[in-house]
């Protein structure tokens, strides 16, 4: 039997929102504000449905198609406590069935936080979208070091070196789905926002197969972010699904 966690847009914005200035500002990915201790200050954090998790004991299920009707829009570049983030202009959109989710953001871990099996990834890029009800949709490219992506190649050089830094650059153009592999076959489970306020009731696509990025590459975003990965959360009898898209 399949569970899923059904909320209202009401209550994702109320959790969402929940981590205001005060619980922001109080936590790093080490010592004493570190994530060991986010559920100080973030309670949710201390859920049973957390992410990120080992992808592991899936179960094969025919599901739909993840269609990604991205646009190629300048984009703005920030370097925030939670890594480096790419915010999207509206009218990019992720459609699953018959929901229809907007692109928000594209943030990017060093190193990865969710593994498959026994396989860690040096990097992850996650693709916040939501819903006109509220509902988020984060879709997870794990990243594998090999050749030099092209298409990370046009933005790279711009990234804000500094915390806190924003950049807007109306001449460097980004399309999202050129982070993302041609196969979008894909693991699901229902789960978390990795950074506080934690928020539950996410659900959470993370495709099968990887992208590369240059081991230079990977270093230039490590080097900029350091590590900020959430170490992975017990599975606690979450079903996680091997999806075959129909």
């Amino acid at each position: 039997m399949i569970r899923t966690i059904i909320m209202g847009s009401a209550a994702v914005a109320a959790m969402l929102s929940a981590g205001s200035a005060g619980a922001q500002d109080n936590w790093s990915y080490s010592g004493a504000t570190g994530p060991a201790n986010w559920s100080s200050t973030a309670p949710a954090c201390g859920g049973a449905f957390q992410s990120p998790i080992v992808i592991e004991g899936t179960e094969p299920v025919v599901m739909h198609r993840l269609q990604t009707n991205y646009n190629v829009t300048p984009v703005m570049m920030q370097n925030d406590p939670a890594g480096v983030r790419l915010d999207y202009q509206d009218g990019s959109t992720l459609v699953i069935g018959a929901k229809v989710f907007v692109l928000k953001d594209v943030t990017f871990r060093t190193p990865g936080e969710h593994r498959v099996l026994d396989r860690s990834f040096p990097m992850e890029i996650q693709f916040r979208h939501e819903s006109l009800m509220g509902e988020v949709a984060m879709v997870s490219i794990l990243v594998s070091e090999g050749k030099a992506n092209v298409a990370a190649e046009e933005w790279l050089p711009h990234l804000p070196l500094e915390p806190g830094q924003n950049m807007r650059r109306p001449d460097v153009k980004v399309n999202a789905r050129d982070l993302m592999p041609h196969r979008k076959d894909y693991f699901r489970y229902m789960g978390s926002l990795t950074t506080p306020p934690c928020s539950e009731g996410i659900s959470w696509y993370v495709l099968k197969t990887p992208v590369e990025f240059s081991a230079q590459q990977i270093a230039m975003v490590k080097g900029i972010v350091g590590e900020n990965a959430r170490p992975v959360q017990p599975r606690n009898n979450r079903i996680i699904l091997d999806a075959r898209p129909q």
